[in-house]
């Protein structure tokens, strides 16, 4: 039997051969919108799963978010001193893709989406500010070029163009280039695919580079609404991403 706790936006499991299973399915990092995945909840649950822990999975299915966040649940995780097995059961995006790489074994589903960028945020301020915001973008990216070629074993210089280049890899690829170590495949039945899984409009919005799977999906989500009725405005299906907006808000 399992003893199933939650930690807010999570669910996590303790199961019979004493590991701990959690399930990363939401945005990385509390924002106004959602109460998200955090360091301190990750660590909750491990502190309510009690000793003994023989392991640690890891399922994930997030956009990313906070690249804070995102690095302290990295070395959380892997400060455990437990085997970490990571599964990308749709996408780890941004700072989810960090955490993925806590993994000693990374299996994705074969229809599974993983996406590396530089560090942004938004930022406002005279042209001192805007050039300490720039200097502090590139040390962070810097940290994750180290985590993403430390993990995949690439020289840093090739990770640093991936990141310019915004890069989704589908799970093959992440296989091959060393960011996953293998893959899972679906049931025949399941009739999920890389367009439900990360073609949402939300997501194609928030980076710059939608996958090219996902295109047919964004396309389709990104088609405006019919008023109800004149003078009406309906904006549910723009599915605007504000969290873009957070002023200081490191992704």
């Amino acid at each position: 039997m399992k003893r199933k706790f939650s930690a807010k936006a999570f669910a996590a499991d303790r199961a019979d051969d004493g590991g701990l299973l959690l399930y990363l399915y939401d945005d990385i990092g509390a924002s106004w919108f959602s109460e998200g995945i955090t360091a301190k909840s990750i660590a909750q649950s491990i502190s309510a799963a009690g000793d003994g822990l023989s392991g640690i999975t890891m399922r994930i299915n997030s956009p990313g978010g906070d690249v804070f966040e995102g690095l302290a649940i990295y070395n959380l995780v892997r400060s455990q001193g437990v085997p970490v097995t990571v599964m990308v059961d749709g996408v780890a995006a941004s700072a989810a893709s960090i955490i993925a790489m806590a993994g000693q074994k990374i299996v994705m589903a074969e229809n599974a989406l993983l996406m590396i960028h530089n560090a942004w945020m938004v930022a406002i301020g005279d042209p001192d500010d805007l050039r300490k915001s720039a200097d502090t973008l590139e040390k962070i990216s810097d940290t994750l070029v180290a985590t993403y070629a430390a993990r995949s074993g690439k020289a840093a210089s090739e990770i640093a163009a991936m990141m310019d280049a915004e890069t989704w890899l589908n799970a093959q690829e992440a296989v091959d280039q060393g960011f996953a170590t293998e893959i899972f495949k679906m049931d025949e039945d399941d009739d999920q695919d890389a367009q439900a899984l990360a073609g949402s409009f939300r997501l194609s919005s928030r980076f710059k580079h939608a996958p090219a799977a996902a295109q047919p999906a964004v396309a389709k989500a990104a088609e405006p609404a019919r008023p109800a009725a004149v003078g009406a405005f309906d904006l549910s299906a723009l599915e605007l991403d504000l969290r873009a907006l957070e002023l200081g808000a490191i992704r």
